[in-house]
């Protein structure tokens, strides 16, 4: 296989870690999160199991399987014999229209018509098929630690039971405000102190921040969202 060494050198740039170096090259083509935000959400990863930090990491958002591609082989490097799992929530259909909550600038993405449910928008679309390849057979990650939660927020969030009990890493890419109202609504009691949640689109979308400063304001959450990007924050859940 040739190597592709413009992609090597796009991988590597603001990497000084070589081990997240190496991961990030192993999956660049199954993500559009460029390397600051992989640099900050292996860090994340890394440093929860460190201070062993209870629970499982969650994904709501995965279209191809980048990020929790990097999630996964940190949860390897990290933490050998591991028994926490990867939960992966997603329609696998492609993200659904917005609403009106989301504002102008999602506007071009309404697609509304009287009585739909859903209405698909062709964009983020990736199967759980795919996804599976990828994270089983390319990266090595064993079937046992990922578990795939298919279908639509609103209906595999709140059937929940148990599992997972608890949260080390939360990281939420579901764009819209139903999006991120759900899975705020659902998850973040399961987030464990010390706790980390990640929102992808806090900075970029506006219903996404609206949803979170919402439910940040509903539940008297005063911790700071820190800033990564152009796009992106995450805070870190106050200890009990």
């Amino acid at each position: 296989m040739m190597i592709d060494f413009a992609r090597v050198r796009w991988a590597l740039r603001g990497l000084p870690d070589l081990a997240l170096a190496r991961t990030f090259f192993r999956i660049s083509g199954h993500t559009m999160t460029r390397p600051a935000r992989a640099r900050v959400l292996w860090k994340i990863c890394r440093d929860s199991l460190r201070a062993g930090v209870p629970g499982d990491f969650v994904e709501c958002g995965v279209w191809m399987g980048g990020s929790a591609g990097l999630m996964a082989l940190a949860l390897r490097r990290f933490e050998k014999n591991t028994r926490r799992k990867l939960h992966l929530f997603d329609s696998f259909e492609g993200l659904p229209e917005p609403g009106k909550e989301d504002g102008e600038k999602a506007a071009e993405y309404w697609r509304t018509t009287e009585g739909s449910e859903h209405v698909m928008i062709h964009r983020c679309v990736a199967s759980a098929d795919l996804v599976r390849s990828f994270l089983h057979d390319r990266l090595g990650i064993p079937r046992e630690q990922v578990v795939f939660h298919e279908g639509w927020f609103e209906d595999t969030l709140p059937r929940l039971d148990r599992d997972p009990g608890s949260i080390a890493v939360l990281r939420l890419d579901g764009d819209w405000y139903d999006s991120t109202r759900i899975c705020l609504e659902h998850l973040y009691d399961r987030l464990s102190p010390g706790g980390v949640i990640l929102l992808d689109d806090y900075f970029c979308w506006d219903g996404c921040r609206r949803a979170t400063d919402e439910f940040r304001a509903l539940k008297g959450i005063t911790e700071s969202i820190i800033r990564i990007d152009s796009d992106s924050g995450y805070w870190i859940k106050r200890g009990s």
